[in-house]
């Protein structure tokens, strides 16, 4: 999937620090997957931050756009897709069964998944793009609830090494934020829900 339109941040600063009362508390965050009508992403990359809004949505898939030009696709809690970034991941598919892409949600026990990595540089010469990439995941066992946020950390190795990290609310298992890998040479892309003009 190619995602047009949209340059490369280069050293256009997406830092900004968080405006006050930009976060919502825990008990009051919608899940990822589904934000209501008004509601944006709190976005953060590296040093980098700033909000992101829904502009599209194709079936179950959400694009979001920073006005700093970074966007990226959600498909359930999964950021599948970037661009506006040195390195592009252009699709990631699941393998089987990914708990966090559906309706149902993972368990508490351990879950074993796969996925397949799709990547380009944004200047899009052919030599840097990489596509079937597999990466063999363990999503590990629920932590016990801490201030009623449960933590799954998912540990993935083959075509890349890397862990992502989901929080639930241990009330109702809404994910409410994230930490997401998105290519090599670059920090995670941490999600979390934001309402605007708070």
């Amino acid at each position: 999937m190619m995602l047009g339109g949209c340059g490369v941040l280069g050293g256009a600063g997406l830092t900004r620090p968080a405006p006050q009362g930009q976060l919502v508390p825990p008990e009051v965050l919608a899940p990822l997957a589904a934000p209501p009508p008004g509601r944006a992403l709190w976005a953060e990359i590296g040093e980098d931050a700033g909000l992101a809004r829904p502009v599209r949505q194709e079936g179950a898939r959400r694009f979001w756009r920073m006005d700093e030009g970074l966007v990226f696709v959600t498909e359930g809690a999964r950021v599948v897709a970037t661009a506006g970034l040195p390195v592009m991941l252009l699709a990631s598919s699941a393998i089987g069964d990914d708990p966090l892409r559906g309706v149902v949600k993972p368990g508490p026990g351990p879950v074993r998944l796969a996925h397949r990595l799709d990547m380009a540089s944004a200047d899009g010469r052919p030599e840097q793009m990489r596509f079937g990439q597999v990466v063999q995941c363990r999503m590990e066992a629920e932590e016990p609830a801490i201030g009623g946020v449960i933590e799954r950390v998912e540990i993935c190795e083959g075509a890349a090494v890397f862990s992502n990290h989901f929080w639930f609310r241990a009330a109702d298992g809404v994910l409410i934020r994230s930490e997401q890998w998105i290519g090599r040479g670059l920090p995670p892309l941490r999600l979390e829900v934001a309402v605007e003009g708070r």
